[in-house]
């Protein structure tokens, strides 16, 4: 028999702790794609099948309140570009967050990156056309507002997201990135919110029929700024060793997380599905 009580005793490495931080994100990244993709199939299916059978004015039997304005041929066009280009951003904006683009298919991810700054620029300069040109029948100022402060947001964060990559400082060119996404992504975000609160407390504080209130005031500014900051806490999380810290903002990811599954549920169900499907 052979005599193992001199052998090497086996080396035991000690376990690695979970990084909650990095779950978070993960987690905060397959829930966003799914709402998102749904999102790009609402739009190419509804508004794309109501442009390739109507055309233009066939944008007047959607549920926009301004969704085809008789003589109003630039404003008209604007809506075109506004509405059907977003689709194509979100779907270019979620092959930008994709780990195994970027690494395998860098090409892909350059041409997708160039097309996504300068159409969500486009898309913003429309938007703003849009809401300060046209009559408002429906919603408050804070509305406009808040809306126009996500395609301001765009505008501003786009030459600085160029200008680092092509320092090839990739560092921040990330950083400036995500922090494109979320403006970009600001309208979707305030629909998951809204329909969220309605699923949670049946709409308190909004008005469905002048589509305004108290809440809504909140939706309007939080569609963008709420994203930015959260995303400030996960970089500022990124960089500490506090394990308190980095666990407390893990948490805050989770619970919002949870609460876009929510939203993403009750616009989908509510809203988009059945668009689709009409």
């Amino acid at each position: 028999m052979t005599d193992y009580t001199d052998s090497a005793p086996i080396e035991v490495r000690p376990k690695q702790p979970r990084d909650w931080l990095a779950l978070s994100a993960k987690t905060w990244f397959i829930v966003t794609a799914v709402g998102q993709w749904l999102f790009v199939a609402y739009i190419l299916v509804y508004f794309g099948g109501k442009f390739l059978s109507g055309g233009i004015p066939a944008f007047g039997e959607t549920h926009l309140p301004n969704g085809f304005v008789p003589g109003d041929s630039f404003g008209n066009m604007a809506l075109v570009i506004h509405i059907l280009l977003a689709g194509l951003i979100i779907a270019a904006g979620q092959i930008q967050l994709m780990p195994v683009v970027r690494s395998r298919v860098p090409r892909l991810h350059r041409w997708s990156g160039r097309f996504y700054l300068v159409a969500a620029s486009v898309v913003s300069i429309a938007g703003l056309y849009l809401g300060w040109s046209r009559e408002r029948l429906i919603g408050s100022i804070q509305q406009d507002i808040g809306t126009s402060l996500g395609g301001v947001l765009v505008l501003v964060f786009m030459p600085i997201v160029l200008y680092y990559v092509r320092k090839r400082n990739f560092a921040a060119h990330r950083r400036w990135a995500l922090r494109f996404f979320m403006a970009v992504s600001a309208v979707w975000f305030l629909r998951l919110i809204i329909f969220g609160w309605f699923l949670i407390t049946g709409g308190i504080g909004i008005d469905a029929k002048t589509f305004s209130g108290p809440f809504l005031t909140f939706a309007n500014f939080a569609q963008v700024l709420l994203p930015l900051a959260v995303l400030e806490l996960f970089f500022r999380a990124e960089r500490t060793k506090s394990q308190p810290y980095r666990r407390a903002v893990a948490s805050l990811i989770f619970v919002l997380t949870g609460m876009m599954a929510v939203g993403i549920f009750a616009v989908t169900a509510g809203f988009w599905l059945p668009a689709i499907l009409a």
